[in-house]
C-alpha cells in the first residue's frame, strides 16, 4: 500500500506499521529504514524502504560523509506504498481480518500463458489477456469516529489459481480490518486472508467467485538482463487501475535491503508509483516472473546532503522466490522465521576507534517486546560475542539468526557505555512481533545510558 506524503517504511517483517505504506511496497506498504545519528547527524539509507512505491519516510535524513556507506553494505529500496487516504498514525498493525485455516493442500495453479498474434508488438495481446487476472486490493480499516470501515489504503494483485487465491505484497494488507478485491470489470468483492510473511512481503488472500482466469507462473530464476518487461497495477488506485508500464531487466538476483530485511530482487527501470506494489511484472511470453516489491527514489547524497533523486529503479520479488512463500502461507498459514527484535549494523576497527569502544555489532533500534527488548538489550549496545564466538559482522550475526528456530535459545555479551554484560534470549517468530521500537534508535552517545 501506498500512503501519500510518505513512503511505506518498512515491512519490518511484520503488516503491523502503518499501513505502512509501507509500508514498503510499491503501492502503498510498509516499515522503517535504519536510520542513524553519527556525529549529530542521522544517517538515512541510499535508497528508501519497501517498495510502496510511494512512500516517504519523514525519518530518513541524508548522511554528511561518504564513508558513512559502510554502514550499508546492500542497498535500501523503498516499498512500494499503496496508494492510501489513511491518516498517518505512526505505528501500522498486523492485519485484524482473521486468516482463513490452512487448506493443508494446494490449489491448482492453472494460469494460461496468453496467445501471441502480434510478435512485432507481443504487450498488445498480454495485456488484453493478462488484466483481468492483475486485481487492485483494497485495504479497510475500521474508523471508531464513523463507526465502519474505510479505506485507507489499496495495492495491487494478481490471481494464481481460478480456485480464488491471490498474490500480493504483505504490506499491501497491512493493518486491514477488511480487505476488498476489486476487477477489471469494477466488480468489488470481499477477501479472506489467507495469511503473510513480513520477511519476505509476500501474502495471500483468497476470493469466492467463478469464472476466475490465473495468470501463467513463469520462470524467474532464467530472467536475463535487458530482457523486455512490463508491470501492470493500480499506481493510484481506482483512478488510474490496469496501468501497464514498459522497460527492461535491469539486473537479476540484486541483493536490496528494505526495512532491515535483504532479499534478492529482480530490478527493473518499468514505472512502479504508490499503488503498484503486489502487481506483477510480466516477460514477453506473457509470463509472470516477478511481485513488484519497491522502488528506490534516492540514488545518492551530494556533499551538502541534498538527496539526488533517482529513476527507473524498481525491484520486484522473483516469482519461484514469491510462490514458495505463498504455497506455505496456503498450506501451513504461516512462515516461522526465527529473530529477535533487533536492527544491527556493523562497528568497524575505524568507529570503535574514534569512539573509544570495542568492535562489533551495533544496535541501532529494538523492538518492544521483542526477545531483545525482554532481555535487556538497548539502542547503541554493542554486541561482541554470540554464543561465545567474537568478530562477528552484521551478515554473519543475521546467517547465524536466520540458521536458528523459532525457541532455540542465544546468549550475547554486549558492551554498554564502559562495562560489559551478558544475556540470554529465546527466538521469536518475527511475523508475531510488532514494529513498535523503544528506546529511539542509536545515536552514538556513549556516555549515556
Amino acid at each position: 500500500m501506498e500512503y501519500p506524503n510518505y513512503y511505506y517504511d518498512g515491512y519490518n517483517s511484520n503488516p503491523q506499521q502503518n499501513p505502512k505504506p509501507p509500508k514498503r511496497g510499491i503501492g502503498g506498504y510498509v516499515v522503517t529504514a535504519i536510520v542513524f545519528t553519527l556525529v549529530g547527524a542521522l544517517l538515512s539509507a541510499i535508497l528508501l524502504p519497501k517498495l510502496n512505491i510511494v512512500y516517504t519516510d519523514t525519518n530518513l535524513k541524508p548522511h554528511d560523509t561518504p564513508y558513512f556507506q559502510e554502514f550499508l553494505p546492500t542497498p535500501e529500496a523503498t516499498p512500494a506504498p499503496e496508494q492510501s487516504t489513511r491518516p498517518d498514525t505512526g505505528i501500522a498493525s498486523d492485519p485484524s481480518v482473521t486468516p482463513i485455516p490452512p487448506a493443508g493442500k494446494l490449489p491448482v495453479f492453472d494460469g494460461v500463458a496468453p496467445q501471441i498474434t502480434n510478435n512485432a508488438n507481443p504487450i498488445l495481446d498480454i495485456v488484453d489477456q493478462i488484466s483481468e487476472s492483475v486485481v487492485g486490493i483494497i485495504n479497510y480499516g475500521y474508523s471508531e469516529e464513523y463507526s465502519r470501515d474505510l479505506e485507507f489504503g489499496s495495492g495491487s494483485g494478481f490471481v494464481i489459481s481460478s480456485e480464488g487465491y491471490i498474490l500480493t505484497n504483505a504490506h499491501v494488507v497491512d493493518g486491514a480490518t477488511k480487505l476488498g478485491v476489486m476487477f477489471v470489470d469494477g466488480e468489488e468483492c470481499e477477501a479472506q486472508l489467507v495469511g503473510f510473511d513480513n520477511s519476505s512481503d509476500v501474502a495471500v488472500i483468497k476470493v469466492d467467485k467463478k469464472g476466475l482466469k490465473a495468470v501463467k507462473l513463469g520462470d524467474s530464476d532464467s530472467a536475463r538482463v535487458g530482457e523486455f518487461v512490463i508491470a501492470i497495477g493500480d499506481p493510484t488506485g481506482r483512478e488510474l487501475a490496469g496501468t501497464t508500464t514498459f522497460g527492461i531487466i535491469s539486473a537479476t538476483a540484486r541483493s536490496v535491503n528494505i526495512d532491515g530485511v535483504t532479499n534478492d530482487y529482480i530490478q527493473t527501470d518499468a514505472a512502479v508509483n504508490p499503488g503498484n506494489s503486489g502487481g506483477p511484472l510480466i516477460n514477453m511470453n506473457g509470463e509472470v516472473i516477478g511481485m513488484v516489491s519497491a522502488k528506490t527514489v534516492t540514488a545518492s547524497y551530494d556533499e551538502y546532503g541534498n538527496a539526488i533523486g533517482a529513476e527507473g529503479i524498481g525491484f520486484a520479488l522473483p516469482i519461484e522466490q514469491a510462490m514458495r512463500v505463498a504455497s506455505t502461507l496456503i498450506l501451513e498459514g504461516r512462515v516461522l522465521r526465527p529473530g529477535i527484535g533487533i536492527s544491527v549494523l556493523t562497528w568497524s576497527e575505524m568507529y570503535a576507534e574514534k569512539y573509544d569502544t570495542p568492535v562489533g555489532i551495533l544496535i541501532s533500534t529494538v523492538t518492544k517486546a521483542g526477545p531483545g527488548h525482554k532481555a535487556g538489550l538497548k539502542p547503541n549496545d554493542i554486541i561482541v560475542e554470540v554464543n561465545g564466538t567474537a568478530g562477528l559482522s552484521q551478515e554473519e550475526f543475521v546467517a547465524l539468526i536466520k540458521g536458528m528456530l523459532v525457541g532455540d535459545k542465544l546468549t550475547l555479551k554486549y558492551w554498554r557505555a564502559g562495562e560489559y554484560y551478558e544475556t540470554e534470549l529465546v527466538l521469536a517468530d518475527l511475523n508475531s512481533l510488532g514494529s513498535q521500537t523503544v528506546g529511539g534508535e542509536a545515536d552514538y552517545n556513549f556516555y549515556g545510558d
